[in-house]
């Protein structure tokens, strides 16, 4: 696990755009799974200003919705879907067919698992994984549990997590989500893992304890080999 600690929002953004940017070009067609949320937002900015001002091809790179949350129109604004889009697929004019995304209106979501496992499974593994931290310690929609699901899944969502700024204006409840699971995040040859915003103190405190537990989804980390958790300092301080 490296750590750098960065003393302002802009500072991590940019930081984690440098390393999205390397993947890229070490990589043309890497395949990158996209957090959404408010932690990636200002990385994604600013890969985007990299990209079209470096005029960096990124034709071939693949793009894999980390998660999702179910019953709720592709296109609503309150949708992962539409985060990507907006901060990522057209600002970037990425061609459709490199998007590889959980569809939030399935009516079979074991099957929509399915098609996505299958996917990683013929072009896997992920080459960069980026990943914020969720105030209840998940990973993607990997809620606190008594148990890892290794591959992607359907999840029934904490009550912390119904409180995601994302769903204020969904109109609708919203109980579960879809998700890819943990062997699919870990089987990642990088991650980067963004902690930054409220309400995260207590998350972090106990994902820096080390101590490797599903009850706090995000200490799965440190089994990983090639992670770079980049944190605000500003907003973060071990309790």
């Amino acid at each position: 696990m490296r750590f750098t600690d960065t003393k302002n929002y802009d500072e991590l953004s940019l930081t984690a755009c440098n390393i999205m940017e390397s993947t890229v070009i070490k990589k043309p067609n890497a395949i990158i799974a996209v957090a959404t949320g408010s932690s990636p937002t200002g990385t994604y900015k600013a890969f985007i200003n990299r990209i079209k001002s470096k005029r960096t091809d990124i034709s071939q790179v693949r793009f894999v919705k980390l998660d999702e949350w179910l019953d709720l129109p592709n296109n609503h604004i309150s949708t992962c879907e539409n985060y990507i889009e907006e901060n990522l697929l057209t600002p970037l004019n990425i061609n459709r067919k490199n998007y590889i995304a959980f569809n939030s209106e399935t009516t079979d979501p074991d099957t929509e698992c399915k098609r996505i496992n299958n996917w990683l499974a013929l072009n896997g593994p992920i080459d960069l994984c980026v990943l914020g931290l969720g105030k209840n310690g998940h990973l993607g929609l990997n809620e606190p549990s008594k148990y890892f699901l290794p591959f992607c899944h359907t999840v029934t969502l904490k009550d912390e997590t119904l409180k995601h700024p994302m769903l204020a204006k969904a109109n609708t409840v919203v109980e579960k989500g879809i998700t890819l699971g943990m062997t699919d995040i870990l089987s990642s040859n990088e991650i980067l893992f963004l902690v930054t915003g409220d309400g995260k103190n207590s998350a972090f405190s106990n994902f820096m304890s080390a101590e490797v537990t599903p009850e706090c989804p995000c200490t799965a980390l440190w089994l990983h080999q090639n992670a770079t958790c980049v944190i605000n300092k500003s907003d973060i301080q071990l309790l």
